[in-house]
């Protein structure tokens, strides 16, 4: 064994390990947080439709979406919340920035998932009560229709790709703001969010596919540019959060 392999080992186990406890503390946030959330709305939007009914009126199954893809911003407020609470006592306990970010960033490619995974099941669920009830269900904005395995395949591979984009979007935001301020900090949310708008972009679903509610016409294009263009925004999420965490000064 070189000398310089000899160096490295030690250097790679000491990283690992850092970047398992901020996996860990991602990862719990990031589920305990979702499962609660979702365990919400889900008694939202499965309860709300037969209230409205029993009271006469009529929902037009637009619940689900009321809030444009909830449940990113559940993610974003764990990247905000943990990065804001533990960062430094990662750094000071001998942890590294790009530990932290690969913990963000392997924490949400577990929960993201599964995440997802409810989230279909809630569309799922909505589209039954719909119809036992006999109304007529828009359903959610989606790339594809949840009515074959390739959309729900596609729905899920997309909405995991993200909640990692808009944690790791909360991380970078908590850095802007250690870096530059309160002022400077707020003017510079608004070119940190561009992975989660290019992650709704390409999965059309979020408030910055609003006006792209529909989908994509042809499968073929709605694969490649769902999980092609979700994995872009996550990779630049995951650069822009390296990045902006890279200078972050701490204070005592």
């Amino acid at each position: 064994m070189t000398t310089s392999t000899a160096l490295a080992t030690p250097g790679r186990a000491h990283h690992q390990a850092a970047t398992r406890v901020a996996r860990r503390r991602f990862l719990r946030a990031l589920l305990l947080a979702g499962l609660w959330f979702w365990a919400g709305w889900a008694l939202l939007v499965l309860c709300l439709p037969v209230i409205v009914e029993r009271w006469g009126g009529e929902a037009d199954g637009l619940t689900y979406d009321a809030a444009g893809g909830p449940v990113r911003w559940v993610a974003f407020a764990v990247g905000v919340v943990v990065t804001a609470g533990t960062l430094t006592v990662h750094v000071a306990a001998g942890g590294t920035r790009r530990s932290f970010v690969d913990g963000g960033l392997r924490a949400a490619a577990v929960a993201g998932p599964v995440l997802a995974v409810l989230g279909v099941l809630l569309t799922l669920g909505e589209r039954a009560v719909y119809e036992r009830l006999g109304r007529y269900w828009q359903g959610p904005s989606a790339a594809l229709g949840v009515d074959s395995p390739t959309g729900i395949v596609v729905q899920v591979a997309g909405e995991a790709l993200v909640v990692v984009t808009y944690l790791l979007v909360g991380v970078a935001v908590v850095a802007g703001y250690r870096r530059l301020g309160a002022w400077r900090g707020t003017l510079l949310v608004l070119p940190l969010l561009v992975p989660a708008a290019l992650a709704d972009v390409a999965t059309r679903t979020g408030l910055f596919a609003l006006g792209l509610r529909g989908g994509y016409d042809d499968v073929v294009l709605g694969v490649v540019g769902t999980v092609g263009g979700a994995l872009a925004a996550a990779a630049l999420a995951t650069a822009v959060a390296s990045r902006m965490l890279h200078p972050v000064p701490f204070r005592p």
